[in-house]
C-alpha cells in the first residue's frame, strides 16, 4: 500500500487485528461505510486491493449480517472492476453481490448490484440484455431515489442506443419525476443530482448536443474540479461541443481534464469517453496532440 494512503490500509488492518471475536460485525459495518463514503478519494486499483483484502478477512464469518457486508464489498469490487476496465471481473463480483443480497434479504443490495450489472452490460453494447437487467433491478427499487437511479443508470442509454426516442422520453420524464421528489444520498451506494444530470447528458448526446451540454455543465458544476464525477461530466461536455462542431472548445476541455486529473485516477469509464472524444474530433488539426496525449494515458 502506498505510504500516502495509510488511513486506507489501516481499515483492513484493524479487521485483521480484531480477529474472529466479538465486535467484528460492527467493525465490518464501519469498514463498509468508510469504503462507501471515501470511494472517490483513492485510485481505483488501490482501493480495490484494500476492499478485496478486507473481504477476504471477513469470509470466515457466516452470520447473516456479515454476509450482507460481504455482498456490499463484492458490489464495490464489481464497481471498481468496471472503473478499471475489467468487464468480466465486474460481472462476476456484481453477480455475487446480487446473490448475497438475496440471501441476506437486502433488497437495496440486490437492486443496486443488478442495476450496476445492467450498466456494465450496456458498456458492451448489449442494450436488450441491459434492459432485461433493468427490469429485474427495478423490482427492488423501493424509494423515489432508487427508482430515479435505476431508470437513469439502466434505461436511458439503452433506449438511446436502440433509437427508441418515445421510450427514452418516457424514461427521462419518469426519472426526473422521481429525482425531483427524492432525498439524495452520498457515497458510492447513493445517488445524487450530479450523477443524474450526467446520465441525462449521455442519453441525449446523439440527438440533442445543446441539451447534453446543459446537463453536463450542471453535473460538472456540482462536483469538485478534478474529482471522478467532474472528469466524467467534463468529458461528456467536451463531446457535446464536438457534436456541435465546436472543435476548439471540445479540445480545450479535453486538455483541461487531462491536466486536472492524475493519470492513475482517471477511471476507465472516463478514458472511454476521452477515446470517443478524439474520435469525434477526427479531422480537426488542433485535436492531433490531444489524441496523442489520450493514447499515452492508456
Amino acid at each position: 500500500m502506498p505510504a500516502e494512503h495509510p488511513e486506507l490500509s489501516a481499515v483492513a488492518d484493524s479487521i485483521a487485528l480484531n480477529g474472529p471475536g466479538a465486535g467484528v460485525r460492527d467493525l465490518a459495518e464501519h469498514a463498509l461505510e468508510f469504503y462507501n463514503l471515501r470511494y472517490s478519494d483513492y485510485p481505483p486499483k488501490v482501493l480495490a486491493s484494500e476492499v478485496a483484502r478486507c473481504r477476504s478477512l471477513l469470509m470466515a464469518h457466516d452470520s447473516r449480517d456479515i454476509r450482507r457486508v460481504l455482498g456490499w464489498l463484492s458490489a464495490l469490487l464489481g464497481n471498481l472492476a468496471h472503473h478499471t476496465g475489467d468487464t468480466a471481473g465486474a460481472l462476476i463480483h456484481l453477480g455475487t453481490a446480487a446473490r448475497l443480497g438475496e440471501q441476506a434479504g437486502d433488497i437495496h443490495l440486490s437492486g443496486w448490484a443488478l442495476g450496476a450489472q445492467s450498466m456494465v452490460t450496456m458498456g458492451q453494447d448489449r442494450a436488450i440484455e441491459a434492459l432485461e437487467l433493468a427490469d429485474q433491478a427495478a423490482a427492488y427499487a423501493d424509494t423515489p431515489l432508487r427508482r430515479a437511479q435505476i431508470t437513469a443508470w439502466c434505461r436511458l442509454r439503452p433506449f438511446a442506443a436502440l433509437g427508441d426516442r418515445d421510450r427514452l422520453a418516457q424514461a427521462v420524464t419518469s426519472a426526473r419525476r422521481h429525482m425531483d421528489t427524492a432525498i439524495e444520498e452520498s457515497g458510492r451506494f447513493g445517488f445524487d443530482r450530479a450523477e443524474f444530470e450526467l446520465h441525462l447528458a449521455e442519453a441525449v448526446l446523439g440527438s440533442d448536443p445543446a441539451g447534453a451540454a446543459r446537463h453536463a455543465e450542471n453535473s460538472a458544476a456540482l462536483k469538485r474540479v478534478g474529482s471522478p464525477g467532474w472528469a466524467a461530466a467534463t468529458a461528456v461536455l467536451a463531446r457535446s461541443h464536438a457534436a456541435s462542431r465546436d472543435g476548439e472548445s471540445a479540445t480545450g476541455l479535453g486538455w483541461h481534464l487531462l491536466e486536472a486529473v492524475p493519470t492513475e485516477r482517471i477511471r476507465e469509464t472516463t478514458r472511454i469517453r476521452l477515446r470517443f472524444l478524439v474520435s469525434d474530433l477526427e479531422g480537426y488539426p488542433e485535436a492531433a496532440a490531444l489524441r496523442e496525449a489520450v493514447e499515452a494515458r492508456g
